[in-house]
């Protein structure tokens, strides 16, 4: 339960935004074993080994410091066999060794369905209350139009919420020889002393790894 509020906090976080937070930039770090290469104006580096290619976008460079941070990973099946590529198989730490959470489409969505239902909830609520009160007075008054518009708002919020999160969460796949799965990483929030990632990807006894700069702006 406990984490399944922490992520629907986090989503609204994302989707909401707040005027008065920093910004984070996310940059690859090149390495032997990762190159760096820019593609359409987005920075991503490549990993490649015996069995498997692997290469990880960031999407958005810079973001709200309280958004989920936007990264895609890409895999390829070079080998005889099939893989399983699941949450499992990726572990993103922080330059102190603490993990990122890494959240699925399923895990992404249910929570924002839930938090959709509590707000349409509110909203009737307060509609309806707004109504009684304007009723129940000696002299009827007119009641409240943004409050008796909140329904309709919110179901409008609701689904450009849900739109707007389409692509994110981790989906699992089973990579069969010579195939090709991407998606998107799913992460929590970054801790707020987070200045370096790792992200390792394990696929068919291999692993890539991918170093991240971290820098946060006021």
């Amino acid at each position: 339960m406990g984490k399944h509020w922490m992520l629907a906090a986090l989503i609204a976080a994302s989707w909401a935004g707040t005027a008065m937070a920093g910004t984070i930039k996310i940059e690859p770090v090149e390495t032997l074993g990762s190159m760096v290469e820019f593609r359409d104006g987005m920075a991503g580096a490549r990993s490649s080994l015996a069995r498997s290619d692997a290469a990880l976008l960031v999407a958005r460079a810079t973001h709200d410091d309280k958004d989920m941070p936007s990264l895609v990973i890409a895999v390829e099946n070079h080998g005889q066999a099939p893989f399983n590529m699941t949450p499992s198989s990726v572990s993103v730490t922080t330059q102190s060794g603490a993990a990122v959470a890494v959240y699925t489409r399923d895990e992404v969505m249910a929570s924002l369905e839930a938090r959709g239902r509590k707000r349409a909830k509110w909203a009737q609520i307060a509609a309806a209350m707004d109504g009684a009160g304007a009723a129940a007075r000696d002299r009827p008054t007119p009641t409240n139009p943004r409050i008796q518009d909140g329904p309709a708002r919110v179901q409008a919020e609701n689904e450009a919420m849900m739109a707007s999160a389409e692509y994110l969460g981790f989906v699992a796949q089973t990579v069969q020889p010579g195939e090709k799965h991407m998606t998107d990483l799913g992460l929590a929030q970054l801790p707020k002393d987070t200045t370096d990632l790792t992200v390792a990807v394990t696929l068919a006894g291999e692993t890539h790894r991918f170093p991240l700069k971290v820098t946060r702006y006021r």
